[in-house]
């Protein structure tokens, strides 16, 4: 937390003619917020949280301990993965990232006074209702009404409660929204080169914004006594409506081919010249429960997430099977790649990041329908709009889509599926692969779904089933030693996110 207390992040030069150093920036000293320039923070801001949401590195662990990636066979496997052993250290680097953009995102709050800022304003709320519903989806309690207070010498902020924080995010979102449909005529329109996300349209960020309060509204679906509150939330903006088919927040400062400057995903795996990085793309591979999942389906997926080891054979291995008995690197599938095409998996240099897709968008809305959540739409439609956008975003097309959803296999078709939400979310699992590692987490731990996961089959694993929760970063317990402890013993088998009803 040292940096985020200390520093905020700005970026001095952003795309002049070219994008050139767009993922630079310098220190400043946070207490002169006054002369941030929201429209050159805003960028940089947005790439930074793409870039934490992108990286493989950063969230692995969802896709190891969910049957969708294993590590090869030609390498040590990861003992405290394997074994759920989670400790302090793991994972910090995503926690202190999401800190310094929340601290941008805060500094473009505290600087939009100006009446005719008041779209900058509104996305910085509905930015930092992103990065909070983050954090609190992976550690529970965390700083947030006392976080970036440093000019009030604030630099021990205490942990709020997470339930709390959900809440306020939701009353932020809603004032986002009001923020935009009443904004001046007057107002300073957002330029492309800040809006590196919707390029200034604010009809879609209005989309963006509801939909995000749809999911932290979602997320709460299986708590006890919770429905009145979803219910009323989601009525006072429905007439905003929510994210559809071409949507998508993808998110793009102008990606270069030029270290540095790449897509993050991508820079993990193949370096500027075109040649795999050390232990990129050797060391990621196929998980047999998405491998089953996909050939099962006949899913022409397959082929985009992953390559066959042979002819149009694929393969994976269970995460956490014993080095002695794993299937080899050569009978196993590595991640989906070929070169300058966007539609697979790892992609390219210069493809946009997702921040949310439209087809997660989608699926969570044909979840709310089938809850009963939302009173008007089909849940049927939005589910195959779903997969439809999925087949589309990994390059195929809209007749696959149709094809797919008509077999007579409970495990794609709404019609003859016995629990409609289990559909919904094990699609959503399959979806969102190598995109969106956190949804598909809490999509799990909340729902259970999808059923019949292979977990790690180490013997000496702490427990049958993955962690539901991080444990604090060794960063904080380094420097606000006092608020953790006070937060209580941290289990990262017990102590649930508040909305886990399981």
């Amino acid at each position: 937390m040292k940096k985020y207390i200390l520093i905020l992040l700005v970026t001095t030069a952003l795309f002049g003619s070219s994008c050139t150093d767009f993922l630079s920036v310098n220190e400043v000293n946070p207490n002169t917020a006054s002369k941030v320039t929201p429209k050159l923070v805003l960028p940089t801001t947005l790439s930074g949280i793409v870039s934490t949401m992108n990286n493989p590195r950063r969230f692995d662990f969802v896709y190891l301990w969910h049957g969708l990636w294993s590590i090869s066979a030609g390498y040590s496997q990861p003992q405290s993965l394997v074994q759920y052993k989670l400790i302090n250290s793991d994972y910090q680097n995503a926690f202190n990232e999401l800190y310094l953009v929340g601290n941008n995102l805060d500094a473009i709050e505290k600087s939009s006074t100006d009446a005719k800022d008041v779209y900058y304003l509104a996305m910085a709320k509905i930015m930092k209702a992103y990065v909070f519903q983050t954090l609190v989806d992976c550690w529970g309690n965390v700083p947030y009404s006392q976080a970036f207070k440093t000019s009030q010498d604030i630099l021990k902020p205490k942990y709020d409660d997470q339930k709390t924080i959900y809440e306020d995010l939701v009353v932020n979102i809603d004032e986002a929204i009001n923020l935009i449909k009443n904004a001046p005529a007057d107002a300073n329109a957002v330029p492309a080169a800040s809006d590196i996300m919707y390029a200034g349209n604010m009809t879609k960020w209005l989309k963006f914004a509801n939909t995000l309060k749809l999911r932290i509204l979602v997320q709460q679906s299986g708590m006890t006594g919770r429905t009145t509150y979803i219910k009323e939330k989601i009525a006072t903006t429905a007439s905003v409506g929510y994210m559809g088919e071409g949507d998508g927040a993808l998110v793009n400062p102008g990606y270069l081919v030029s270290a540095g400057k790449m897509n993050p995903f991508y820079a993990y795996f193949y370096n500027a010249a075109g040649s795999s990085n050390s232990d990129g793309v050797t060391y990621y591979m196929a998980g047999k429960d998405i491998v089953t999942f996909l050939s099962s389906t006949n899913d022409p997926r397959l082929g985009k997430f992953f390559k066959p080891y042979t002819g149009t054979s694929y393969g994976g291995n269970i995460f956490g099977t014993a080095a002695a008995t794993l299937t080899p690197f050569a009978s196993t599938s590595q991640l989906g790649y070929v070169k300058d095409d966007a539609t697979t998996m790892i992609g390219t240099a210069t493809k946009a990041s997702p921040l949310f897709t439209d087809f997660e968008a989608l699926f969570l809305q044909a979840e709310a329908v089938a809850k009963g959540l939302i009173t008007t739409g089909d849940a049927q439609a939005l589910y195959e709009s779903a997969v439809k956008q999925s087949f589309v975003y990994m390059g195929l097309t809209a007749a696959q889509a149709a094809t797919y959803v008509a077999q007579p296999n409970s495990k794609v078709n709404y019609t003859v599926a016995t629990t409609p939400t289990e559909l919904i979310i094990t699609q959503k699992w399959a979806a969102l692969n190598g995109i969106a590692p956190l949804t598909i987490w809490s999509d799990y731990r909340r729902s259970g779904y999808p059923a019949g996961l292979n977990f790690s089959p180490d013997v000496n694993k702490l427990g049958s089933t993955p962690p539901v929760r991080l444990l604090y970063p060794q960063t904080e317990l380094s420097v606000n030693n006092e608020q953790v402890i006070a937060v209580g013993d941290i289990n990262s088998f017990t102590s649930k996110i508040f909305w886990q009803n399981r």
